[in-house]
């Protein structure tokens, strides 16, 4: 049994509907969801495919790995799109909807072709000593690094905190990591004290006072995730060590913490 191409990709957008108005998603999965779709639906096309069945999936895995060179923890995302669109088919009782074959499908148990790089403790005092704290900017990025660093937080996360997220006299922060999960990290002194520095100078940023944004970028908007990552390609030249070819934001996050 299989279920005809074009009454699968037909309802395409009231399962994405459904998905930000009952689960919340946040944007970012859903343009990732929609590519895997859209990927999954090019293909179809391509090959002139009537139905969905089995061998139209094993044809799609090949033309992922051969093809495209995905590795696996891709390939099992965009499957696992192909199996939540299912579920919403069963959902709906929509026709031949226990025919779809996802759930046949394997994960495929491999790991990452390229790991992030972890840079030692030296070169990480060797990092934060090249950053400029004599300037407002060189301030503002010297928090940001070492919030990724000693608590351990993505350039996202980063990029979400608002000030209101701060509790400076407790010595925590509130953050919202993946899936909008939300926990509460305790700072030691020593980032106390970092921060407090950045936040003594903060006024001084354009039009500060009109975003509730931890970090301001010099045109007073939300410091952007890009803007953290040239800045640390920035500093890296005057660290005074050899440079990882994929150092990055998720590099620093992974190193060693204090």
């Amino acid at each position: 049994m299989a279920v005809a191409s074009d009454t699968f990709f037909r309802h395409i957008d009231e399962f994405f509907n459904y998905r930000q108005d009952i689960y919340e998603i946040s944007p970012q999965t859903v343009k990732s969801n929609r590519v895997d779709l859209n990927l999954f639906k090019n293909f179809i096309c391509s090959q002139n495919l009537r139905t969905i069945d089995g061998p139209a999936i094993i044809d799609f895995q090949y033309y992922l790995k051969k093809q495209r060179q995905n590795c696996g923890a891709s390939i099992n995302r965009k499957i696992f799109t192909l199996r939540s669109y299912g579920n919403f088919f069963k959902l709906y009782n929509l026709p031949c909807a226990d025919a779809l074959p996802f759930y046949d499908v394997l994960k495929i148990r491999s790991g990452y072709r390229k790991r992030p790089s972890a840079i030692t403790p030296q070169q990480i005092n060797l990092l934060f000593k090249a950053m400029d704290t004599h300037t407002i900017l060189g301030v503002r990025d010297y928090a940001v690094y070492a919030l990724m660093y000693q608590l351990g937080l993505r350039v996202g996360e980063v990029h979400s905190l608002n000030l209101a997220n701060l509790d400076i006299k407790n010595k925590k922060i509130s953050v919202i990591g993946k899936g909008k999960k939300p926990r509460t990290l305790h700072m030691n002194d020593e980032l106390i004290e970092i921060l407090c520095q950045y936040l003594a100078l903060r006024d001084q940023f354009y039009n500060s006072w009109l975003t509730p944004s931890l970090f301001v970028s010099k045109k007073g908007n939300r410091l952007a995730i890009r803007t953290m990552e040239d800045n640390l390609k920035k500093i890296l030249p005057y660290a005074s060590f050899e440079v990882p070819f994929n150092i990055s934001c998720h590099t620093l996050r992974h190193s060693p913490s204090f």
